[in-house]
């Protein structure tokens, strides 16, 4: 069993600026939490990638080498731990490389605490390789699906890997029921690859072998293309699991990165069946024309209107809310029981969602600029733009799902796209409601030599933001 272990960074509690006697220099507070990031080392896909557990904030991202790097937040010492390095990535490249296009991103870190208090990260997959044996339920791509946990409850200075899941993954998404039970959902390899997950019952000590859900299969009718999927899972009410996704027609000759379509089914974990928003029973793993006939929420194929995956939540009553992205805006709907409500156009990237009630609902989304709060209080008929708790004329912002167990200081980890920087680190937020949790600067800069040691490209021209890799890399 492999270890790694990473010196941690302690730091004190979070002063403003205020000034000393003498030569002593000012503690200088600063808004994000550190600025080792790299690429695009957040995204919404990739869930949760933080977790309040035993009045901490956990937070993973991707760092230099595209390695998992992890920090942690008191909130009643009001102090930060890291950033600390939580294992290897294999698909990584040193140096660092300020060209977007060689950061593959695929293999960012998933986050979940067990019920022991031992923090797990999933990381590293684009697929796995070809050398790992045969992928009975895809295609191969590249890096390696990795599971590190930490060596002591709550503490995030030392890890060690556990060899226990397929490194046929990517998009690792953790779901922790209520009982403990831990899912970890993913896509068994590259695109033409089926949805899967594994279950364990012991705390991510073991898993069980990979189910399908979602099938991936050749068209009889143009053998070009092949039925594959983007998909976004999550707890439901009691002891279910809601999971929406979008078509990807996926091409082998004139590949094209176009997704459409919104879907949603529910799994009940009881008896692992799996069944659509009315009730009816679906076959695992489910095929497109099953998944057109009992689960679309949203026909965007028929006029060739691109659509991406969103999220989903469920409200008091078990009934689901999502989005999905398209076009510079997210198009909500929720479920009465009988059909589904919808779309409502919001303006925004992409982000995630609040339910207070059925129709009450608060979306904290990237937008130009910024990453502002939506509030419906219809059911989602109309929505009234609250606040911006982060804005900027010189950046733009990349999102998370929001934190598992997020309170309200603590909602959803940011990264930032600057237009004045020639590079691919970004500086990273823990956002609340009103605004970020920030840090004494000399603790959140963490870039070191790494500035002096990774490749450099001329500044943008233009005042246009470079070196934007952007959080929906196409899968190759």
């Amino acid at each position: 069993m492999e270890t790694f272990r990473s010196t941690v960074r302690l730091a004190g509690p979070l002063f403003l600026a205020f000034l000393l006697p003498c030569s002593i220099s000012p503690v200088v507070a600063v808004d994000y939490f550190t600025d080792n990031g790299y690429g695009n080392p957040l995204a919404v896909i990739q869930h949760p990638c933080a977790e309040f557990y035993n009045g901490k904030t956990y937070v993973a991202y991707q760092g230099p080498h595209e390695d998992p790097y992890v920090c942690a937040y008191d909130h009643a010492a009001k102090s930060w731990f890291g950033p600390v390095k939580a294992g290897v990535n294999p698909m990584g490249n040193t140096p660092d490389t300020s060209d977007p296009k060689k950061v593959d991103n695929h293999g960012r870190p998933a986050l979940i605490v067990d019920r022991m208090g031992y923090i797990h990260l999933i990381f590293g997959g684009h697929g796995g390789e070809f050398s790992f044996g045969c992928n009975a339920l895809g295609t191969p791509g590249k890096g390696r699906q990795t599971h590190v946990v930490s060596e002591k409850p709550g503490d995030i200075s030392a890890w060690k890997v556990l060899d226990n899941v397929s490194p046929f993954g990517t998009y690792s998404q953790f779901v922790k029921m209520d009982d403990g039970d831990i899912y970890l959902f993913y896509r068994h390899g590259s695109h033409r690859s089926d949805w899967v997950y594994q279950k364990s019952i012991d705390d991510c000590r073991s898993f069980s072998s990979p189910v399908s859900i979602l099938k991936h299969k050749g068209q009889e009718a143009d053998p070009n293309v092949q039925d594959s999927w983007y998909a976004w899972l999550d707890k439901g009410k009691g002891d279910t699991i809601t999971a929406s996704y979008v078509y990807h027609p996926c091409k082998s000759q004139g590949h094209t990165k176009e997704r459409y379509n919104g879907y949603y089914m529910k799994m009940n974990c009881g008896d692992d069946t799996w069944e659509s928003a009315s009730g009816a029973g679906l076959t695992l793993p489910v095929t497109k024309e099953e998944a057109d006939q009992k689960t679309l929420v949203y026909d965007t194929f028929s006029a060739k209107l691109k659509s991406n995956h969103g999220t989903c939540h469920v409200d008091d009553e078990g009934n689901p809310h999502l989005f999905f992205r398209q076009q510079n805006q997210v198009l909500y709907f929720r479920w009465l029981g009988n059909a589904w409500q919808g779309p409502t156009a919001i303006p925004g990237g992409d982000g995630d969602f609040i339910v207070e009630s059925p129709k009450v609902v608060r979306m904290l989304l990237s937008c130009d600029g910024g990453v502002c709060w939506w509030k419906t209080t219809d059911g989602g008929l109309t929505w009234a733009k609250e606040s911006c708790p982060l804005s900027s004329t010189d950046s733009s912002y990349i999102t998370t799902a929001l934190v598992r167990n997020g309170r309200p200081e603590s909602r959803m980890v940011v990264s930032e796209n600057s237009r004045l920087q020639n590079h691919l680190y970004r500086r990273l937020y823990l956002l609340g409601d009103s605004g970020p949790i920030g840090r004494p600067e000399e603790e959140a800069s963490n870039l070191g030599e790494l500035l002096k040691d990774s490749e450099f490209s001329p500044p943008a021209p233009g005042g246009k933001i470079r070196n934007q890799s952007g959080d929906h890399t196409p899968d190759e």
